[in-house]
């Protein structure tokens, strides 16, 4: 029992007396992982930057997109613009989706035409995207019928 109560004693009393080479090295290991964390942390804010880059670009071609699909559908150019640059991922996937499941094209059509109405264009688009992507599951690729 004597030894074991010596032991962490001893311990302590020679932890305290490093060696200047080893006071060297344990300086040089601290340099080493600040230098890489400085590094990971650079890297982390280099990545996030091009992914913001890109998600814009993303963003800017779904607008794009999303105007095609309701001038095919009719809409002006202008209109289209206007309401395909409302939508906003980051909102829309926060937002009640309306259950589009059943709903015939021309339920879905007026749906569209009442958001539109509404100006509630982030909806519009929304139901517009669960639309076609309902439409592309089921194996048909055609736009509800509207009139503007």
């Amino acid at each position: 029992m004597g030894l074991t109560l010596l032991a962490p004693a001893a311990f302590a009393q020679t932890a305290g007396k490093l060696d200047p080479g080893s006071e060297s090295q344990v300086a040089q290991q601290q340099q080493m992982w600040d230098r890489q964390l400085q590094s990971a942390a650079h890297n982390t804010e280099q990545a996030e930057r091009q992914a913001w880059l890109r998600s814009l670009a993303n963003l800017a071609k779904l607008r794009i997109k999303l105007a095609e699909a309701w001038q095919d559908m009719g809409m002006t150019r202008q209109g289209a613009k206007l309401v395909a640059d409302a939508y906003d991922p980051e909102v829309a996937a926060r937002m009640h989706h309306e259950p589009l499941r059943g709903k015939s094209d021309q339920e879905v059509a007026a749906m569209l035409q009442a958001a539109i109405r509404e100006e509630h264009f982030l909806t519009a688009d929304q139901l517009l995207i669960d639309y076609q992507r309902n439409k592309l599951n089921l194996g048909a690729n055609q736009a509800p019928a509207v009139n503007w």
